[in-house]
């Protein structure tokens, strides 16, 4: 017979393997999920399509977005504006399309940041953005975006 210290041992350590093993997996599923809300996200951002982009909006998104306002956005219908003003910039001037260099994905639980920047040729600037997602149902939806850009130094 096992003694009850080593039975009750064997049992916590069990209940711990199992749901680290479990998160492990279901993290990495979710970063996959992440990165496949993003790159659709993205694609509809490089054809200027503003239903799609806004689909991926959460209901209570915010974001900063220095080149259209001072203060914060908030809500999808605030947020979708900027978005319809930039896709309507865009398809009156030829632009290039934004390619994410270096992504970063952190996921935990139903939150995820995301971060990249696009590197324009210069004398563009080099464009830096933040977006924190959220698990609703089944889908991963943008909750905040954050854009900056930066100058190049003067050569």
């Amino acid at each position: 017979m096992i003694p009850k210290t080593i039975r009750r041992s064997a049992i916590t350590i069990a209940l711990l393997v199992v749901p680290v093993g479990a998160s492990a997996s279901a993290q990495s599923t979710d970063s996959v999920a992440v990165r496949a809300a993003m790159s659709e996200f993205l694609d509809a951002l490089n054809a200027l399509d503003v239903a799609r982009m806004s689909a991926d909006f959460a209901d209570d998104i915010t974001a900063f977005v220095p080149s259209a306002q001072v203060d914060r956005v908030e809500g999808k219908a605030a947020v979708t504006e900027i978005f319809r003003a930039f896709a309507e910039r865009g398809k009156a001037s030829p632009r290039t399309t934004s390619v994410p260099d270096d992504m970063r994905i952190e996921v935990s639980g139903s939150l995820a940041v995301v971060h990249f920047m696009v590197h324009d040729a210069p004398p563009k600037p080099t464009r830096r953005r933040t977006f924190v997602l959220r698990k609703v149902g089944t889908r991963w939806l943008i909750s905040h975006f954050h854009a900056s850009d930066l100058m190049p130094p003067a050569r």
